[in-house]
Order: structure tokens, then sequence, then C-alpha cells
């Protein structure tokens, strides 16, 4: 097996692992009360229980076109058993006592997957669905939000090489700082030199590009998913803190080597006359 081969697989067994790590601290801190009312309400709607589901609705989803809605969405669910039920996302939030928590699901059939989301609202010790949806799709989730290289377009490989060419451009430029002389706190320079200015998000699924302009970063690029069904998301800074250093990187050398000069002299006693 060659060099890079075996590099690849390293990186493999490596994002496996993140990725089964991942998905246990998903499903660590789903809240299990409201997880176990989820999907039992999502059986009752792939079994088409609608009184059993109707009760449990929220009053502002109790509407004459419920059950034609509801109908829908148990529709795009196969016949079939499905091969596993995964939690893909889970939120919870709390405000003036009222706490919401929303998940997600994805039921894999041969061939087939259907993504599911469930809002529960929990308010005066009463749990009802405030939202549900059901949405089949071609592939998996992970399939979809996967690093992979089929179907991207230029602005993809602009970024990415964008994000390894400053990593490697900040890489260099913290060595240089620190084989270079510099008299008074070097490893402040070697902060400013990581730093970068005004944050940019690269989904590697969508495409999407945004920013936030006042937005500091060290190191000045990175990559992070929300979760192992999430998308990737690349990020990149302005380098400044490395550019400043380079065009400092003179007067500084000078100032070190002055300093270094007066340092070294000894003084000389005067001569008896």
């Amino acid at each position: 097996m060659r060099f890079y081969q075996k590099l690849l697989l390293v990186f493999g067994v490596l994002a496996l692992l993140a990725g089964c790590n991942q998905q246990t601290m998903l499903e660590k801190f789903a809240p299990k009360e409201e997880s176990a009312i989820a999907q039992r309400a999502l059986s009752e709607l792939i079994g088409k229980n609608f009184g059993s589901l109707d009760s449990q609705l929220d009053p502002s989803l109790q509407t004459p076109d419920t059950r034609d809605t509801l109908e829908k969405m148990a529709n795009a669910f196969p016949s079939a058993q499905p091969k596993s039920i995964s939690l893909v996302g889970t939120q919870t939030n709390m405000r003036n006592g009222v706490t919401t928590y929303n998940l997600t699901y994805e039921y894999e059939y041969p061939n087939a997957w259907v993504l599911t989301n469930v809002m529960l609202q929990r308010k005066d010790a009463q749990l009802r669905i405030i939202g549900m949806h059901a949405y089949p799709e071609k592939q998996s989730l992970r399939e979809t939000n996967a690093f992979k290289f089929a179907g991207k377009g230029f602005l993809h490989y602009f970024v990415l090489g964008l994000v390894i060419g400053i990593a490697l451009f900040q890489l260099y430029v913290l060595v240089l700082c620190f084989r270079t002389p510099i008299a008074k706190r070097k490893w402040l320079w070697l902060l400013f030199v990581a730093l970068g200015i005004t944050r940019f998000f690269f989904n590697w699924t969508t495409g999407d590009l945004s920013f936030q302009l006042f937005n500091l970063a060290i190191p000045g690029v990175g990559a992070f998913a929300a979760g192992p069904y999430a998308p990737l998301i690349l990020t990149f800074s302005i380098p400044v803190g490395a550019i400043v250093f380079l065009l400092r990187r003179r007067a500084l050398v000078a100032a070190g080597h002055a300093s270094s000069t007066d340092g070294d002299q000894t003084p000389v006693a005067p001569s008896a006359q």
C-alpha cells in the first residue's frame, strides 16, 4: 500500500471515530422523555392513527385541513419497515417559562429515506406538538452532506484552495516569527500572526458563503460540522497579523540586533592621567 493510500486510510478511520463520537454525544444530550414522545407520535403518523395524534396537537394546529395534511405526510413513508431510525438533530430552547424541543429523525428504507421533524412545546406542565414535517429524500442526510468533490463548482475549489493557502501562509509566518530575534514580547507577535480578521463561512454542501465583518479568529482558518449529519463549514479570515508582521519584520530584526549590541557592550574604565 502506498504512503498516500495509508494516509487516506488513517484520515478515514479518524473521521469514522469522530462521527461515532458525535452521534453518541447527540443522543446523550437529546431530551429522553420528549424524544420518546416524538418517536411515538411519528409511529402513530406512519400507522395513520390520526385520532390519537389529534389529541397531542396544539390547538393552533387543529384546523379543518389538519387531517389532510397528516394524510399527505403519512404517505411520504414507504409501506416497508424502516431499516433504521436515527436522531440527526436536537435543539432545546427555554424562554419565559416555555420550553421548546426541536427533534429531527432520519428513517432509512430500502433505497429510500424520509427526513422527519417534530417540534414539542412544554407550557403550564402540558406538552403539545406544535409542528410536524416529513420529507422524502433520494439519499441519506449523511451522504448529502458528505465532504466530496463530485458535482462541485469553481467556488468550492477556490474556497478550499484559499483555506489551504491561508493556513500554509500563516504557518510559514509563524515559523518565521519564532526564528526572528524580537527584543520584547515575542509571544504577542506569535499570537498576532495567527490572528485573522473578518470571518467567512462556506457551506460545502450548498455552496453558500457568508461572513461576519467584526470577527477575530485564532487561527485564521478552520472547519467544523454541527453534528455527524450536518454539512461541513469551512472558515477563513484575512491574515492581517501575518501580513503586518512581514511588513514590520526588518524593523523588528534591526531593533533586536540593536538591543543585543547594547547589551553586549562592556564599560571601559577611564585611564589614569
